[in-house]
């Protein structure tokens, strides 16, 4: 088994280990069986339950220890790859609509995490510095594209940049739709909902085959028990490649740290996202309890044992960057980890049912794990509750 993330995440840190979850010991049978307990299963989980469909779920690891425990927990609509430059992969129309379902992700979440009662950090703003003054025409031409679908966005020049990153002198794009929450509490919670509603959770417990026997699978587990449900929802990111005939994800190392706790807030701006345009991107945000977290510095992923070996390194690094950008603001690393990721060519996950096997599937999400889980999750019940979903073609498999 792969170690998803390694070093200290912060947000498992945080809250250690709110709940607890047995391992599945018998058989059972269920409408729908979700493999994987992160933000992923737990959002899809969720949305299935709210519709009335019975939901059993099952994670190898701990709930909520894997990539999800790792994430930074940054709530954007925008994708790794700019409006501009998706409309020439998939599409003007394509294109419109992806961005457009992820400001109605964002909202969502900020609506789900009001709801359950875990902190989303308000809403925040979003800021985009170009890293190269050859960017800085990219950039316009994004915010021209994102105004014209009716998305909030300004272009901001060089000196009001300096306002809110004193260590560059470069343009940027500011978006007034973005989020952030705590992504290991907000997976817990969801599953507790799941839970109220008769919903099953089951960690410790992984998968060794799946079957077809008429309009069921069979599913045996590790200690030898079988489930056997309607339909199966794939949850586990890219691990969920071992079961498609083809890969469909490139793998990616990334770092992260999470800086001291400053009572006064330090001089930052724990409302403003900020990110940027090179490729592989910097990006950071602040915590509701004073915090800094700085990620990136990805690199294609190997094994893990070389990730793991670059962490040290990665983490000097990325605190050295920061006081680059802010010279002025005391930061010092208490936590440092590091996590594994995939990503698809054009910058989309595949959120579709496979024709081959029927199973379904959420991943390749990149940068935008939890939008796209939301709006996956979404998109999946639709199609087991047999609902029409337009958007669905645009995430499918084969495209």
């Amino acid at each position: 088994m792969l170690d998803l993330s390694s070093g200290l995440p912060y947000f498992w840190i945080r809250n250690g280990l709110p709940f607890d979850y047995p391992a599945l010991e018998h058989a059972v049978r269920c409408e729908v069986l979700i493999v994987g307990g992160g933000i992923t299963g737990a959002l899809c989980a969720h949305a299935l339950a709210e519709a009335g469909l019975e939901v059993v779920v099952v994670d190898r690891r701990t709930i909520g220890t894997g990539s999800t425990a790792a994430s930074t927990a940054l709530l954007q609509y925008e994708i790794d790859v700019p409006l501009h430059e998706l409309s020439e992969q998939v599409g003007e129309r394509n294109a419109a609509r992806a961005y457009l379902l992820g400001v109605e992700a964002v909202e969502g979440l900020r609506a789900l995490c009001r709801e359950l009662g875990v902190d989303a950090g308000g809403r925040c703003r979003s800021l985009q510095f170009a890293s190269k003054r050859s960017h800085e025409s990219g950039l316009r031409k994004e915010q021209q594209m994102r105004s014209e679908l009716g998305i909030a966005c300004e272009m901001l020049e060089r000196e009001e940049v300096a306002r809110f990153i004193p260590g560059i002198r470069a343009c940027g794009l500011m978006s007034h739709t973005a989020a952030a929450t705590d992504p290991y509490a907000l997976t817990h919670a969801l599953f507790q909902a799941v839970q109220r509603r008769g919903g099953a959770v089951y960690d410790r417990t992984a998968i060794r085959n799946i079957e077809k026997e008429g309009s069921a699978y069979l599913v045996r587990t590790d200690r030898g028990h079988l489930v056997r449900a309607r339909h199966v929802v794939m949850c586990t990111g890219y691990e969920s490649q071992a079961h498609l005939s083809e890969p469909v994800m490139k793998l990616h190392s990334t770092y992260a740290i999470a800086g001291e706790r400053k009572h006064d807030g330090g001089a930052w701006d724990a409302d403003l996202l900020i990110w940027e345009t090179a490729r592989p991107y910097l990006y950071m945000r602040g915590t509701s309890n004073g915090r800094v977290l700085i990620g990136g510095l990805d690199e294609p992923f190997v094994d893990a044992s070389r990730r793991d070996r670059l962490l040290q390194r990665k983490a000097t690094r990325l605190e050295r960057r920061f006081q680059q950008l802010f010279p002025t603001v005391p930061f010092s690393g208490e936590y440092a980890w590091c996590g594994t990721f995939g990503t698809t060519q054009d910058g989309l996950p595949y959120l579709d049912q496979d024709p081959g096997s029927g199973l379904w599937y959420i991943l390749g999400m990149g940068g935008n794990g939890i939008t796209f889980s939301w709006i996956g999750a979404r998109i999946m019940r639709d199609g087991l509750l047999g609902r029409r979903n337009a958007d669905r073609l645009i995430f499918r498999f084969g495209r």
